[in-house]
């Protein structure tokens, strides 16, 4: 019989099994997308196992930045902004510089998403754009509290998209092709500020949403947090 540990200050525990990753054909949202935005690369949907892993409650900030690199110039109104700008390089430098690592996009999910129910949002299957920040600018990080997952992580819907581990490939059993698929781009989730630019197209601030970027680019929508793999005690 094993035991996790408590979780780290400022962490949450994502226990061990089954999840809903992906989303199926036809599932949509209030003003979805097109058909050739049905989040083919995140199907099939499917029950995936993860072990159990720590994640941050929320989004790595500026002033949580700067103690790693107290050179970089970077203009905020607040410490606690989420850090952003920042290439997937310098996110994964950061976490491995205080002892974490990058969630991968399977745990993300989960984390967002909570166990076995195939909700669009960390809320549920409803879109309410006025629960996440999808505003103008960034805000200090937990300022919006329904924007919380069921693990007590908040800002996986708003504030700014985040970088993960992975690259961006194709989901187990898909038959969907894409020719960025390999080790060329990483893989960016949740939300962010700004969407309206884009026709606000639901899609962009649902959990499945996958976001392939180049790793070494820098984007003011996209910042990060990290993970903690649990060491078990008998």
């Amino acid at each position: 019989m094993f035991a996790c540990q408590p979780a780290p200050e400022d962490m949450v525990l994502i226990p061990s099994g089954k999840f809903t990753l992906g989303i199926h054909p036809g599932q949509s949202a209030p003003r979805f997308m097109s058909e050739r935005t049905t989040g083919l690369n995140a199907q099939p949907q499917q029950e995936y196992h993860l072990d159990p892993f720590y994640m941050d409650r929320y989004e790595v900030t500026y002033e949580d930045f700067m103690r790693f690199k107290p050179q970089a110039k970077y203009t905020v109104k607040h410490q606690n902004e989420p850090m952003r700008g920042v290439s997937w390089f310098e996110a994964d430098a950061y976490c491995a510089w205080i002892e974490k690592r990058l969630p991968t996009e399977f745990e993300w999910e989960k984390a967002a998403r909570g166990g076995d129910d195939d909700r669009l949002f960390v809320w549920g299957q409803e879109s309410h754009n006025e629960w996440a920040n999808l505003g103008k600018t960034v805000q200090p990080v937990g300022s919006f509290k329904k924007d919380l997952s069921p693990a007590g992580a908040f800002d996986m819907i708003g504030n700014v998209s985040e970088w993960t581990a992975s690259w961006y490939r194709p989901y187990p059993d898909s038959t969907h092709k894409d020719e960025n698929f390999g080790e060329k781009l990483k893989v960016s989730r949740g939300g962010g500020i700004q969407k309206r630019e884009h026709g606000f197209m639901q899609e962009f601030i649902t959990i499945p949403y996958r976001n392939p970027l180049p790793p070494q680019g820098r984007f003011w929508d996209t910042g990060f947090r990290c993970a903690l793999s649990v060491k078990e005690k008998s």
